[in-house]
């Protein structure tokens, strides 16, 4: 079985759009650990909650996922207030737990890591672990372009690139790529990137495919059109944690986009952590996304 490692804080997430309003477990480690479990991946999570985090969202996630000690915190769990608008949304934290501690990386032997904090929660000496734990290293890079303001309301700022140069595959969002690069061109931003370490990019956008770039030779992989969306949150931790699990069966990096694709897909149709797509139908999809890929 592969084996997966998820670095990043468990939230809990009170979303609310014109027609929801709801409180739900979050993160990526619920999110892309539990779409990589549903894959057929062991999956363990270096993460942090309080003691405020509910019993049975607890007794849940470790029905699938393996929690990592020491996972308990003096700090409240991180939370946030998630408002969603169509495609657009505004995130304000509300609090923040401690950070994660390098010593709860221990196993060297992960087919790949999923590297995807939410709110600055991972040093540079967590991410050097977890890319020595892993043979590979994934990175959603949004909880180290982060910034709160006094509020909690959430803007990107700048990073350490220099956490890019161990990464393995990157994925970004088209706000993320610019703020990285400074760049707008899309092919000049794309081969920036991977100036800074990355062999593989994936870019989501809003703009009907998901692009990947592999060592600068470029794929668009098509979204399908989804007429009735309940809830984008998680909709990329999601696209993660189907990529890796699919990719270290397969290491086919082009069919491991297509399911990822194919999971977030599905996965905005429903609404909380109860939007994880079956298995069966993620497959059936990404075969049909496969068929549409086109080459630039």
């Amino acid at each position: 079985m592969v084996k997966l490692l998820v670095v990043g804080h468990i939230t809990i997430d009170h979303i609310t759009s014109p027609t929801l309003d709801l409180i739900s477990v979050g993160g990526p480690p619920s999110y892309a650990g539990l779409m990589a479990r549903r894959l057929g991946a062991e999956v363990d999570v270096a993460t942090k909650v309080g003691l405020d985090f509910p019993e049975h969202y607890t007794l849940f996630l470790t029905r699938y996922i393996n929690i990592l000690k020491p996972a308990f915190s003096k700090k409240p769990t991180t939370r946030f207030h998630i408002q969603q608008y169509g495609s657009s949304r505004r995130l304000r934290l509300i609090s923040r737990c401690e950070d994660i501690e390098e010593e709860q990386i221990q196993a060297k032997n992960y087919n790949i890591c999923v590297l995807n904090p939410v709110a600055r929660e991972v040093s540079s000496e967590v991410a050097t672990a977890a890319r020595r734990a892993a043979k590979y290293l994934f990175l959603d890079p949004q909880g180290f372009l982060r910034s709160f303001d006094s509020e909690g309301f959430c803007t990107l700022s700048n990073m350490d690139k220099a956490l890019l140069r161990d990464v393995d595959i990157l994925k970004v969002d088209e706000e993320e790529m610019r703020c990285i690069t400074g760049l707008d061109d899309l092919k000049q931003a794309l081969n920036e990137l991977h100036n800074l370490g990355p062999k593989v990019v994936i870019l989501t956008s809003h703009s009907g495919y998901v692009t990947l770039s592999v060592e600068r030779k470029i794929c668009k992989v098509p979204i399908p059109a989804v007429n009735i969306v309940g809830d984008t949150t998680g909709a990329g931790d999601i696209l993660a944690g189907a990529f890796a699990a699919s990719f270290t069966q397969k290491e086919d990096l082009l069919w491991a986009v297509c399911v990822g694709v194919s999971a977030a897909t599905l996965a905005i149709r429903g609404v909380g952590i109860s939007k994880i797509p079956p298995r069966e139908e993620v497959y059936e999809l990404a075969e049909q996304i496969l068929s549409g890929v086109e080459s630039c």
